[in-house]
């Protein structure tokens, strides 16, 4: 459903992620324990790590590769970001660990390496090791865990640490701070306060900064509330602190919190921590659990949850190459049509041929008048009045007028697609049409005639379009995919 329903995010996110259904799920967190692979000393000492009533800290089913990708498929996951863990102790997951298992298959796998940057006497070999690993294998960022090495993130002196962001920056990595609630013993929690990790974000505004390890029932409102502040924080869910709750009881938890979807959609992550629990059960609670959610809040989620980190890096997260991305620009051409003067004005008319791509879709306009305008007044530039003219040829099409807030915009399109999607059969508008062919979309008529307007004029004043500072220009296409023309008429007076 969601996938037929689709808004237009080119005016979100640009035309490179206007279809996010081009790019895989991908489940954000994986360790690199499998039956197969030899394990680095550090990890050997972390599964023979045991508690006082001698069972293991760190759980772990027994996977091979070959499991673990039917696992993965199962799930509907294409790629899978596999993580270290550097605590600074005999005990941990090795960058080495990472690096072997993502070299099994760099398509599937992605690295996250791991370092303790606590000791502000380390030298420049830790970013020239990542630059090495960045040669062999596909690295998409770097992973800390304050509590447990007692590193300070706010230390301006840590001179590495600083490197390393600026790293981070230079070649599109995010950092990801463990909160630190797991079993394992000497954890120092000072070290990931909502203090500290506030006056990181606030020195901080450019990178990525992903949050994980967050106690669903404890701490999680806590930090989730910097999200609000902090454009650049992501938060990623994953289920080493479920304890005691199903992954849909989780998930629920999650969503019923006040305004989480509405800040988080498009800066949330779903890792399984597999082997500690199968990415099955996560995409199946999440699905369970968006189910029961609001049309748009169920279509977003599905949309871009398990796709989000796409967006964090082009060299490492790209589309599946099934279908060219350009495709879904929503405008195809423009050309003049026809050119009239006159001894008071000139007409110069345009038609333009648009895409939509789902069935029904607000495609944002904005941009494409004002380039449109732009380039038609290069051309008379001594012509300072006028208006501009559009008209719709189609039935089942009209312009709205609203503000380009990406929650209002998108408000409006899943509200305009949930009319649309409505049962028609009680409707005259069912039977054999004019065409010939079966005619069953009376909400798509419905939806034309009582929202927005067949055509849109706007003054032209001083050289500059009347347009008023929250002023933004829609067309609703329904009934669709499809390919339709408007008339696009600009009239200057002399």
């Amino acid at each position: 459903m969601e996938k037929l329903y689709l808004p237009d995010f080119n005016c979100i996110f640009g035309h490179k992620f206007a279809n996010p259904f081009l790019y895989k799920q991908v489940d954000t967190m994986v360790w690199p324990i499998l039956n197969d692979l030899n394990a680095s000393k550090s990890l050997e000492s972390l599964l023979e790590l045991k508690n006082l009533q001698q069972r293991p800290f760190f759980y772990r089913r027994l996977l091979s590769l070959d499991d673990l990708k039917i696992e993965l498929y199962c799930s509907g996951i294409e790629q899978a970001l596999v993580q270290a863990m550097d605590l600074g102790r005999e005990y941990g997951i090795d960058n080495v660990d990472v690096v072997n298992m993502v070299k099994q298959d760099p398509d599937l796998f992605s690295g996250i390496l791991s370092y303790d940057l606590s000791d502000p006497s380390l030298n420049s070999e830790k970013i020239s090791e990542i630059k090495s690993f960045s040669s062999i294998i596909p690295i998409c960022g770097i992973a800390l865990y304050p509590s447990f090495t007692r590193q300070n993130i706010n230390d301006k002196e840590n001179q590495i640490f600083n490197s390393l962001i600026n790293y981070c920056l230079d070649n599109n990595l995010f950092i990801k701070i463990d909160i630190g609630n797991t079993f394992l013993p000497k954890n120092f929690p000072e070290y990931t306060s909502v203090e500290s990790l506030k006056e990181f974000l606030s020195n901080n505004q450019t990178i990525p900064i992903v949050i994980s390890g967050l106690d669903i029932s404890g701490d999680f409102l806590k930090y989730y509330q910097l999200a609000k502040y902090y454009n650049n924080l992501w938060i990623e869910i994953e289920p080493r602190s479920f304890g005691g709750m199903t992954p849909t009881d989780s998930f629920l938890q999650i969503f019923n919190l006040k305004g989480f979807i509405q800040n988080s959609w498009h800066r949330m992550m779903i890792g399984s921590a597999t082997p500690t629990l199968e990415s099955s059960q996560m995409v199946r609670g999440f699905l369970e659990a968006t189910e029961a959610l609001p049309f748009a809040q169920k279509c977003i989620l599905r949309t871009w949850a398990f796709r989000n980190i796409n967006r964090m890096n082009e060299f490492v997260f790209k589309p599946t190459n099934k279908i060219n991305v350009n495709l879904f620009n929503p405008i195809i051409k423009s050309e003049i049509i026809n050119t009239s003067e006159n001894s008071c004005e000139i007409d110069i008319i345009y038609d333009i041929t648009l895409r939509s791509y789902s069935i029904t879709q607000l495609i944002f306009l904005t941009t494409i008048i004002k380039d449109l305008f732009t380039k038609t007044k290069k051309d008379y530039p001594d012509l300072k009045n006028g208006e501009l003219f559009l008209r719709s040829y189609h039935t089942t099409t009209s312009f709205i007028i609203n503000e380009h807030e990406y929650g209002n915009y998108l408000d409006l399109h899943y509200k305009f697609a949930e009319i649309s999607k409505k049962d028609s059969s009680q409707f005259m508008h069912t039977v054999r049409a004019l065409e010939n062919r079966a005619d069953f979309n009376h909400y798509d008529h419905e939806l034309a005639s009582t929202f927005g307007s067949r055509d849109l004029t706007i003054p032209i004043i001083d050289e500059e379009l009347a347009i008023g500072t929250r002023e933004n220009f829609y067309i609703l296409v329904t009934f669709g995919p499809r390919t339709f023309k408007i008339l696009f008429k600009i009239r200057f007076k002399k």
